[in-house]
């Protein structure tokens, strides 16, 4: 059985203690937090031990969930991945691409397993389309839009929504694309008067083609996970939320360009604009109902489970630090970005460093 702590006895912490304690090869052991009260909590729910400070808890694991606020990832994973525990770090890895670079390293170093907490990469209505992308994971340039909002949780208030939310679609974008980051232009600000945005609006251009919009909000008046994804073959659009997919694309005729406007005839022109999108074009939507593999799933607990599996086997889990690395890079420079209130050309030189 893997040994278990968890650091961080919060909302997110508490989840991971839950899918921990009931995984057939998780023992869960400890917990760890500064506050008494919330690491009593877990402690008693769970019946583990309690652990005040992280040189406490190192001996008594294999493994640990960091499920503490962001600005102490670094110095946390630094300690437990020096110490060979594999950790699994909530996101995002870091709020600076320096700290997220080297606690890559010494997982490298000492050789443990380096899993960053990007749930939606395990969210059913992704894993589904993947076939779907199949055109743009090749280098097809895409028009993506990605939406991310919320109302205001008083969680994650060490960074701001670029950080906390809009990092999510960033990931998932970036491990699509088979093409490096070009440019950032991005505007934000922040709501409540505190030191990070709280709406964030950025436009990347990729050096294939692609451009891709993400606006995330956590002062919004409606909670939105979608993101649409847009090809020269067809329109994708993905409700994280609901776990549903939707396809609009033209069929081959419009594809193999029998329809080119400056071939067409005006007569015939007249003929075909009545009934052409609706004979031409058709929307397919998946569910639940539809596609089982839409059913409702627990991502936290797949999540987990890569997590255990990847330990067990020695293979990479899906959403390593290395590939989050690149998240953090993107991020970081949309934050500059909003800072400067300029466009930015990116920095390739730091994803050539790591072999991104």
């Amino acid at each position: 059985m893997l040994k278990l702590g968890i650091i961080g006895a919060g909302r997110l912490g508490s989840f991971h203690a839950d899918k921990a304690a009931s995984h057939k090869t998780v023992q869960l052991v400890g917990v760890l937090d500064t506050s008494e009260p919330a690491r009593q909590k877990l402690a008693e729910k769970y019946r583990i031990q309690e652990y005040c400070t992280v040189q406490e808890l190192i001996p008594n694991v294999d493994a640990v969930v960091i499920a503490s606020p962001t600005l102490l990832h670094y110095e946390l994973g630094e300690i437990c991945l020096r110490n060979g525990l594999h950790v699994l770090m909530e996101k995002p890895m870091c709020s600076s691409w320096n700290h997220a670079q080297k606690l890559v390293e010494t997982a490298q170093q000492t050789g443990v397993i380096f899993q960053i907490g990007h749930v939606e990469e395990f969210n059913p209505a992704w894993s589904v389309v993947q076939e779907e992308l199949q055109d743009v994971k090749n280098g097809t340039p895409a028009i993506i839009d990605a939406v991310r909002t919320s109302g205001y949780t008083f969680r994650s208030t060490d960074i701001g929504t670029v950080f906390d939310m809009m990092i999510h679609d960033l990931d998932l974008v970036l491990s699509l694309i088979p093409s490096p980051v070009l440019w950032v232009d991005a505007a934000g600000f922040n709501i409540l008067n505190g030191q990070h945005e709280d709406i964030a609006d950025a436009r990347i251009r990729f050096e294939n083609g692609t451009v891709a919009h993400f606006y995330s909000s956590r002062v919004a008046s409606n909670t939105v996970r979608e993101m649409c994804i847009t090809s020269i073959s067809c329109s994708t659009t993905i409700d994280f939320a609901a776990r549903t997919v939707k396809k609009y694309q033209p069929d081959q005729s419009v594809l193999q360009g029998l329809f080119n406007p400056e071939h067409v005839s005006s007569d015939t022109t007249l003929k075909l604009a009545p009934d052409f999108m609706k004979e031409h074009f058709t929307t397919t939507e998946m569910t639940s109902d539809t596609v089982p593999m839409l059913a409702a799933v627990d991502a936290l607990a797949k999540e987990m489970d890569d997590f255990a599996e990847s330990i067990q086997t020695g293979r990479q889990p899906r959403v390593s630090g290395h590939r989050a690395l690149s998240a953090v890079a993107v991020a970081e420079t949309i934050v500059e970005s909003i800072r400067q209130k300029t466009p930015i050309p990116f920095n390739t030189q730091k994803m050539k460093g790591i072999g991104l």
